[in-house]
């Protein structure tokens, strides 16, 4: 939105400056346009910063929870391989519930 605005603003303004100006105005427009689009790639880049911080909390909570109600092998962890463990221990969790779900469903 901020973009397509600046954008907007600045055909008119084109629309409306002298020709001899307008290699002036376009070269302050392009800097305008770049330092935009600047600072939507660093706010981009500090709210994927925000949503990767707040996945690592909620797993941290999902490994405490699941500690604390004594499921082998969970435990706060970072390192990538006990975490990758720890996923796949969770995968097979949910697929031995499934399991047993469905065959309380064959017995109904």
């Amino acid at each position: 939105g901020l973009k397509q605005e600046l954008f907007h603003r600045h055909k008119e303004a084109q629309q409306c400056c002298r020709p001899h100006n307008l290699p002036l105005l376009r070269a302050a427009q392009q800097r305008e346009m770049e330092a935009v689009e600047q600072r939507i790639r660093e706010e981009q880049r500090m709210m994927d910063e925000k949503i990767v911080l707040e996945l690592d909390q909620k797993v941290i909570d999902q490994q405490s929870t699941l500690e604390k109600a004594g499921v082998s092998g969970f435990y706060i962890t970072t390192n990538p391989q006990e975490l990758t463990l720890q996923m796949n221990l969770l995968e097979l969790i949910r697929k031995l519930q499934q399991k047993e779900s469905e065959s309380r469903k064959a017995f109904s």
